[in-house]
């Protein structure tokens, strides 16, 4: 079974559901720590979130 990740937007396995949530939390965990005044609700341009994203799978953090 698949589902369309709302932060993202790419089809997810729930096999691997788990692995992805905890991927993105770490995501904005790094955004915050970098930028403390970053409101999640605020709008956030895709050229950062993808640097974070990025930043995260060449790391394998």
């Amino acid at each position: 079974m698949k589902y369309r990740c709302q932060i993202c937007d790419r089809d997810i396995d729930d096999f691997v559901s788990i692995a992805h949530i905890k991927a993105e939390e770490y995501i904005l965990k790094l955004i915050r720590r970098d930028h403390p005044e970053w409101k999640e609700d605020k709008e956030t341009c895709h050229k950062c979130v993808d640097y974070y994203r990025k930043l995260v799978k060449e790391n394998e953090i």
